[in-house]
């Protein structure tokens, strides 16, 4: 089998974006390849009978993104879009699909009611007017709000978008609520009697500062009013109907801070509302796992059969638990899970494993119902526990193809982003282009990480001392397990709060012989107010304050540190990131470069927080391309 290089992340097909028909007949999901030539993803949809077990391809434009289904299970997507109107096709079977209506507006999002009768979220066409007057004042901005800019959207204007019930059998688009800059709404459920509806309100204060907490809001289709039932308490995960129960999933942040792990609450329709998961829950909603090998999107909270069907991340792994209404739990796949949809007594559900992309399974099924092998040389990985600040982490060696114990290997520490996130042995491509290629990649989850519970995650006030303490601890651990480490050819890399950790290192420490800091935060005082999340970030995880308690917030800024940084660094920024702003990278390579150190830059156009997961197919090849060539310079050359 041929090693994993850096250019095979082209091949790579993701899954994504599953669901299953109101009838149990069909499953729908997404397939999305990066398509270099032109410089973008190709994403077309799937369908998997259950009754006949056909896999086929539904489209073929490479640009269905937008679907959902009809009463007679056949697939409805967004074929096309145009100045005028938005035109959707209807896929009856595997046959060639046809025109099945269109909308004139732009729209963002299409689910399947019942009957003739769609839910969407859409705006307003822009017209030509409209058009010419934004180009005509292009050369300025105007900002009055707080964030002013969001990673991936760009600087926050006055768009607009609404909700309405749409009938296909005569055309009728019925205006439910609109959503703006000042009252934003997020959908969450609509009951089975399609006469309430659940949405989230985002808030913000008369001086357009958004708040961190939303309110849950009840709308009443027959009245056309909505009643708000729980008002600036919570930061909401996510609230669903169960009969004529109210379940939401939220955090107070009280505990932990912002990065607090949600619990479960029952609410009736006065807004009246109890805890139903166990006291003794403590556990992360979501798949906090990283990698660079998945795309799109995925669900992870839903209801059915008067069950709860949540995806949490729990140590290293993500799992699938159910709760009923009394708060009884019981763990339903153990299998790492990125997505899933709930028939009766049948799950399905997307999973990725250490050789895999994500492949669809169904739950008690050995085989997958589609397979999504890595085609190359997937290295092993081995894994072991050790003992650091009180509590046991995991840590893991990818060791490179065809090792030697007898051999000496240049060596990369790898820190995820977050920091509550986690790593796992899932398939990482960049760790096994690395170990494909003569090294060895090592890697752990410190505090800060997600997965263990909120004391453990909640590392406020102590960046770069608990979690710096965990990771050289475990690098002195590796080094004493697998003496094939070449201790004189270390690198260090890693994004975001990876990249924060990477410039906190290399100003404690001169053990390592390169460093790759990316996406990176350097300095909390400046973060605080060009970061989309700075406002309350900043001041959260550092429990300092530029006015109050600079020094507590100073002393936790990797510039503070720069002075002594002897590792030739490389950094990596994009110019659209609003969540690590290149300032944060620029300001390092500045103090680097007036250290005598070798350092370079390289900045990305278009590109935002999330270039090495979903960015462009050729600023990613560039990205792995420069990453390589550093550390092979530095650690595979002779110096």
């Amino acid at each position: 089998m041929e090693d994993t290089k850096l250019k095979d992340i082209l091949n790579y097909e993701f899954l994504s974006d599953l669901s299953i028909s109101d009838d149990g007949k069909k499953l729908f999901y997404k397939k999305t390849r990066p398509n270099y030539k032109e410089n973008k993803y190709d994403t077309n949809i799937f369908i998997y009978d259950l009754k006949t077990s056909e896999n086929y391809k539904a489209t073929d434009d490479d640009k269905a993104t937008i679907f959902t289904f009809n009463e007679d299970s056949n697939l409805i997507y967004k074929k096309s879009s145009t100045d005028e109107e938005d035109v959707f096709f209807v896929k009856e079977g595997s046959g060639v699909g046809r025109k099945s209506f269109s909308i004139k507006k732009d729209v963002q999002s299409i689910k399947f009611l019942k009957d003739n009768l769609y839910l969407i979220k859409a705006s307003e066409k822009k017209t030509k007017e409209e058009k010419d007057r934004k180009k005509e004042n292009s050369y300025f901005k105007e900002i009055d709000k707080l964030p002013f800019y969001l990673n991936g959207s760009g600087f926050i204007g006055e768009e607009k978008s609404s909700y309405y019930i749409y009938n296909i059998a005569n055309g009728e688009l019925r205006l439910i609520t609109e959503s703006t800059e000042e009252n934003k709404l997020y959908f969450c459920d609509i009951n089975k009697n399609l006469d309430k509806i659940l949405f989230l309100k985002e808030n913000s204060t008369s001086n357009k500062v958004m708040d961190l907490r939303e309110d849950l809001i009840l709308y009443d289709l027959k009245t056309n009013s909505e009643k708000t039932l729980i008002a600036n308490e919570f930061s909401f995960f996510t609230a669903k109907f169960i009969e004529d129960e109210i379940i939401f999933v939220a955090t107070d942040m009280k505990k932990g801070g912002i990065n607090e792990d949600c619990f479960i609450y029952k609410a009736n329709f006065d807004g009246a509302y109890e805890m139903i998961s166990p006291s003794d829950f403590d556990m992360s909603f979501g798949n906090s796992i990283g990698t660079d090998s998945r795309f799109g999107g995925a669900k992870t909270f839903d209801a059915s059969n008067n069950r709860l069907y949540f995806v949490v991340t729990h140590f290293e792994n993500s799992v699938l638990y159910s709760m009923d209404l009394k708060g009884n739990l019981r763990k339903e796949i153990e299998d790492e899970v990125e997505d899933f949809a709930v028939n009766g007594d049948d799950i399905y559900y997307l999973s990725m494993g250490a050789d895999t992309l994500a492949e669809l399974k169904k739950k008690g099924c050995e085989k997958p119902l589609v397979e999504n092998k890595v085609a190359t040389n997937v290295c092993k990985i081995e894994s072991f526990d050790f003992k650091s600040n009180n509590d046991t982490l995991k840590g893991y060696v990818v060791l490179p193809r065809d090792f030697d114990i007898n051999k000496k290997y240049p060596t990369l520490l790898s820190v995820h982003g977050g920091p509550k996130t986690e790593f796992s042995d899932i398939f990482h491509h960049e760790h096994q282009m690395f170990a494909n290629d003569g090294y060895i990649i090592i890697y752990t989850n410190p505090h800060g990480s997600s997965g263990r519970g909120v004391e453990f995650s909640d590392i406020r006030g102590k960046y770069g001392s608990i979690d710096y303490d965990d990771l050289m601890r475990f690098t002195d651990l590796a080094i004493e397990k697998y003496p094939q480490i070449d201790t004189n050819k270390m690198g260090v890399y890693g994004g975001s709060y990876g990249g924060f950790m990477t410039n906190w290192i290399i100003g404690h420490t001169n053990r390592f012989k390169a460093a790759c800091s990316q996406r990176s935060i350097s300095n909390w005082t400046s973060f605080y107010g060009v970061s989309d999340i700075g406002y309350y970030f900043a001041n959260d995880q550092t429990a300092g304050d530029i006015w109050d308690n600079l020094e507590k917030m100073w002393d936790q800024s990797p510039i503070k540190y720069a002075k002594n940084v002897k590792t030739p660094t490389l950094f990596i920024h994009s110019d659209e990131d609003y969540r690590c702003p290149l300032e944060q990278g620029l300001q390092m390579y500045t103090r680097i470069k007036l250290n005598g150190v070798d350092t370079k830059m390289y900045l990305f156009h278009g590109e935002n927080h999330e270039l090495s997961r979903s960015g462009k197919p050729k600023g990613r090849i560039k990205r792995l391309e420069e990453i390589k060539a550093w550390f092979d310079k530095y650690l595979k050359d002779e110096h």
